[in-house]
């Protein structure tokens, strides 16, 4: 598979390098202020491409628009349910712990685990200070 890279979607993974786990609309406001003719279309539909591809990850969190990763690497996302920032949490520490959880998973319904999608939600230390 021949992978192409456009100019669109060379501002995209910029935005999303540059941008901490955004949302496509926030990513087409981001590439919007120095490239006002792109299209939000254009924004999703390479998102979703790049995300089918491997290229980047889509997190769905729950009620709230999808957000997007750069990092493909294993780990979790936390979502503070006040602000709606999300962090990225380093799942090596728990990498056994996941992979039990896989093969219960796999024992019980008899279905192959070939991804996982979680995330966690709480109040981060910032709005806790806050309040």
């Amino acid at each position: 598979m021949v992978k192409r890279y456009s100019a669109q979607k060379m501002m995209i993974k910029d935005a999303l390098m540059r941008l901490n786990h955004p949302t496509a609309s926030e990513v087409y406001e981001y590439i919007r202020k120095s490239y006002p003719n792109i299209s939000l279309g254009t924004v999703y539909r390479n998102l979703g491409l790049m995300a089918e591809s491997g290229e980047i990850l889509r997190i769905s969190m729950g009620n709230s628009p999808d957000r997007f990763d750069v990092s493909t690497n294993d780990h979790l996302h936390v979502m503070c349910r006040e602000c709606g920032q999300v962090f990225d949490a380093d799942s090596h520490k728990l990498e056994n712990m996941l992979k039990e959880i896989d093969e219960f998973l796999e024992e019980s319904t008899g279905v192959h685990i070939e991804d996982r999608t979680m995330y966690f939600s709480g109040i981060c230390s910032s709005c806790r200070e806050k309040s």
